[in-house]
C-alpha cells in the first residue's frame, strides 16, 4: 500500500463522523460516531480538524485481521461496527525521580457501535458499549514521583467497562444527544494536537484529574449523564453535558486507587454532586481570515469551555474548626465549600502548509485552565507545542512533537506550605510548577500497526524543591519510552 493509501486510511480511522454530519452536501446520518481512538487517551495519532471531511467507506485492510473472513462485511450490513485496540508500552526512569528501572503497561480495549437505521430502521440512533483490560505498573506512582502521569495508560489495573451510552441525531443532525455511562475527556477539553502526545496531562489535564473527585469523568472512568451537542450554523458547535460528578464513590482524599474502587466500571454511582460542563467551538480557516484567497488552507479549532461541580471539596489551608491544617493541634480533616469551578481556552491551529492539499504540516496547540483558588490544589495550567507531519523525507504518514506543559499551585496551597514551614511541622520546602517536556515521534509502520519512541523531561519533580518528609532534594528527571498500538 502506497504512502497516500496509508494516509488516506488513518484518517478514515481517526477522524470523527461528525464533519460527514455537518457537511452540508451530506446526507442523514447517525448520532455522532465516536471516534475510533476514543478509547485510547494518548499518543492519538489525530489529524488538524477538517469540518467538511466525509469519512471514506471502512476499508478493512486498515486492521490487522483484515476482513475476517467476511464477518467485517457481514456485520456492517447488520449496522454494527467492532474496533478492537491493544496498546503495549515500556518505560524507563534514566535519572532523577524515586527508583531509577523499567516498567511495563498495557491495555486492550473492544467497541461496539450498533447504527439503529441499519439494524431495525430506527433513524438517526447509535449504540455504543466499550469495555477495558488495563495491566502492568505505574512508573509514575513507583519510580518518578511526578505530578502528571507519563502515558494516559499508567493507571490502576483493571478489567472494566468503559463506556455505555445511546446517541439520537434530530433536526439533519444539527443536534445530537447521547445519554448513558459517557466519558467527558473524549469530546470536552481536547486538543486534536496534544492528544498526539503521551503525557497524560495533555489528554485531561492535571487540574481536573487531581481537583475533581476520581479525576471526574474521564479514562478510565465513565459517568451516569447527558451529553448535548448542537451545530446552531456552522462551523460553529455548542456542547453541554450533565453528570455524575464521582464516578467511583469514593472520598476526595482516600489510599484506596479508584479502580480498586471500582474495578469493573460498573457502579453506576449517582452519589455526590452533579457535574455541569460546557463548550463552544469554532472551526475556521485561518489562511481566508488573514485575506490569503489563494493561499493554502490552514484549519484550525478555538475552542472555550468550563465546568461546574456542585459538589463538597476540601480547603486548602483550614481544617473543619477552623483551624491551619499545618498546624499541631489541626484536626488533620479540611473544611469543606460547597461548588467548583473551571474554565478553559483551547486552540489548535495549522500554522504552515507546504502547498494546497499538502500534507506536510505544521501545526500548534495552546490550552490555558484557570481553578478556583482556595478549594483547589491547582489554578492554573499552560500547555503549548508543535507538531510536523511529513517532514521526514521517505516517511510520508510520520509525525514529529514537541510539547511542554506546566501546573501552578494555588493561592492555598502555597500559604499551607509556607504555614507548615513557619510552624515547623515540615521540614523547609516550597511548591514548586512542575515542568514537562516532551520530545515524541509517530512511526506508521503499517495502516494498524503504529511505533512511536518517546523523551520526556520533568523539572520540579512533585511540585516541590525538596521532600516534605525526607528533607531530600528534588531532582530533575529523564523518562524514556516506547509505545506500540495495534488495530485489529
Amino acid at each position: 500500500m502506497g504512502a497516500s493509501s496509508i494516509r488516506a486510511t488513518r484518517c478514515a480511522i481517526l477522524i470523527l463522523t461528525v464533519g460527514a454530519c455537518l457537511s452540508r452536501e451530506h446526507g442523514a446520518c447517525a448520532a455522532s460516531v465516536p471516534l475510533t481512538t476514543d478509547i485510547l487517551p494518548s499518543g492519538v495519532p489525530l489529524p488538524v480538524p477538517a469540518p467538511g471531511f466525509v469519512q471514506p467507506p471502512e476499508d478493512s485492510s486498515t486492521e490487522l485481521l483484515g476482513n475476517a473472513g467476511g464477518a467485517r462485511d457481514w456485520l456492517t450490513r447488520q449496522g454494527v461496527r467492532v474496533t478492537i485496540q491493544d496498546v503495549e508500552e515500556l518505560w524507563g526512569l534514566v535519572s532523577g525521580g524515586l527508583h531509577p528501572g523499567p516498567t511495563y503497561d498495557g491495555m486492550t480495549a473492544v467497541a461496539v457501535a450498533l447504527n439503529t437505521q441499519q439494524a431495525f430502521g430506527w433513524q438517526g440512533g447509535l449504540l455504543n458499549v466499550s469495555a477495558l483490560q488495563i495491566r502492568g505498573r505505574s512508573l509514575t506512582n513507583e519510580r518518578l514521583g511526578a505530578l502528571n502521569a507519563v502515558s494516559g495508560y499508567d493507571v490502576g489495573r483493571s478489567t472494566r467497562l468503559f463506556e455505555l451510552w445511546y446517541g439520537q441525531s434530530l433536526f439533519h443532525n444539527h443536534l445530537d444527544i447521547r445519554v448513558g455511562s459517557i466519558d467527558l475527556d473524549t469530546e470536552f477539553l481536547v486538543s486534536q494536537n496534544a492528544s498526539f502526545f503521551m503525557n497524560a496531562s495533555f489528554g485531561w489535564p492535571l487540574s481536573t484529574s487531581n481537583n475533581l473527585y476520581s479525576g471526574g469523568p474521564s479514562w478510565p472512568f465513565s459517568a451516569v449523564g447527558a451529553r448535548v451537542k448542537w451545530t446552531p450554523a456552522y462551523p460553529v458547535v455548542l456542547m453541554g453535558a450533565i453528570t455524575d460528578d464521582n464516578p467511583t464513590r469514593g472520598p476526595f482524599y482516600s489510599n484506596v486507587s479508584p479502580t480498586v474502587r471500582d474495578p469493573t466500571g460498573t457502579l453506576f454511582s449517582t452519589s455526590g454532586g452533579t457535574l455541569f460542563m460546557g463548550e463552544a467551538q469554532l472551526w475556521l480557516d485561518m489562511a481566508k481570515r488573514l485575506g490569503g484567497k489563494d493561499a493554502p488552507a490552514l484549519p484550525g479549532t478555538w475552542k472555550v469551555g468550563g465546568l461546574y461541580d456542585t459538589g463538597r471539596f476540601p480547603d486548602q489551608r483550614y481544617d473543619n474548626q477552623g483551624n491551619l491544617l499545618a498546624s499541631s493541634n489541626s484536626t488533620g480533616v479540611p473544611r469543606y465549600h460547597r461548588g467548583n469551578w473551571m474554565a478553559y481556552a483551547l486552540i489548535d491551529q495549522m500554522i504552515w502548509r507546504k502547498e494546497k492539499e499538502s500534507g506536510k504540516t505544521i501545526n500548534l496547540f495552546v490550552r490555558t485552565t484557570v481553578s478556583n483558588g482556595d478549594r483547589n490544589r491547582f489554578y492554573f495550567e499552560l500547555q503549548s507545542g508543535f507538531t510536523f507531519d511529513e517532514l521526514l523525507p521517505g516517511r510520508p504518514d510520520d509525525t514529529i512533537g514537541i510539547a511542554w506543559g506546566a501546573s501552578i499551585y494555588g493561592r492555598e496551597a502555597n500559604r499551607n506550605a509556607h504555614d507548615a514551614v513557619r510552624l515547623g511541622t515540615s521540614v523547609p520546602y516550597q511548591l514548586r510548577p512542575e515542568h514537562h517536556i516532551e520530545l515524541t515521534y509517530q512511526a506508521a509502520v503499517t495502516p494498524y500497526l503504529i511505533l512511536q519512541p518517546d523523551f520526556q523531561y520533568f523539572l520540579n519533580v512533585g511540585g516541590v524543591n525538596r521532600d516534605p518528609d525526607t528533607g531530600r532534594s528534588a531532582r530533575n528527571s529523564v523518562v524514556t519510552g516506547l509505545n506500540m498500538t495495534t488495530t485489529f
